[in-house]
């Protein structure tokens, strides 16, 4: 599956491990090498960020996942992604339903991917000037439009249009805010944006969470 996306993606290349040790120190954060792959761990006082094999095939080989906890409730859940991609995901999420693996979907594909057919979208009203570029999904639209309609919809919709070998998909599930980035090589550059982008990402969540007397209703679970 997914197989236009591995297309498009360039191969990896060699990572330098001191380069990046080096750059996350000195910013204060802990760097660790992976133990028992290629990879790598850097830890904030906010944030966790890791680097390796990927764990989503629409990514590629490599991810980069961006995660740091919310105050919601465990049962909200959200995806936002590029247009382009949603598309295809769903394309592949249509086959798959229509093709021999209907019975296999749900233990074959990624929470995210399923929310994209069972989970309230955004409309283009909705998500005004960023329907072109991204598209979003879940149980807690409230949320969504309030967040979407800061800072942090912007930004990532100049991010999820600007590289197509680099698709970049946020997700909520478990109070866990997630950025997740196809990356075929980590280079310090290419990750302080990243974590810029996250951590305007996570704290216009806690801004919009905390306007919200009792947090924003959480819907029923996928």
């Amino acid at each position: 599956m997914f197989d236009w996306i591995k297309r498009k993606r360039p191969a990896a290349g060699p990572t330098d491990l001191a380069a990046l040790e080096a750059w996350a120190q000195l910013r204060g954060w802990q760097f660790k090498p992976a133990r028992t792959q290629d990879g790598f761990v850097i830890e904030s006082a906010d944030w966790r960020l890791e680097w390796g094999p990927s764990h989503r095939a629409y990514l590629g080989p490599q991810e980069m996942r961006l995660r740091a906890t919310l105050d919601i409730e465990p049962e909200a859940h959200a995806v936002v992604l590029p247009r382009a991609l949603q598309a295809a995901l769903e394309a592949e999420l249509y086959q798959s339903f229509t093709g021999s693996v209907r019975t296999h979907l749900d233990e074959a594909l990624p929470e995210e991917v399923r929310w994209l057919a069972v989970s309230t979208r955004l409309g283009s009203a909705e998500l005004g000037p960023l329907r072109d570029a991204l598209g979003a999904a879940g149980n807690v639209d409230v949320f969504l439009r309030a967040w979407l309609s800061g800072p942090t919809g912007e930004l990532l919709a100049q991010a999820m249009q600007r590289d197509a070998t680099m698709p970049l998909v946020v997700t909520l599930q478990q109070s866990v805010l997630t950025l997740r980035a196809g990356l075929a090589q980590a280079e310090p550059v290419v990750l302080a944006e990243l974590v810029a982008l996250f951590e305007q990402a996570l704290g216009d969540a806690r801004h919009c969470l905390d306007s919200f007397a009792d947090g924003p209703p959480a819907g029923d679970p996928p």
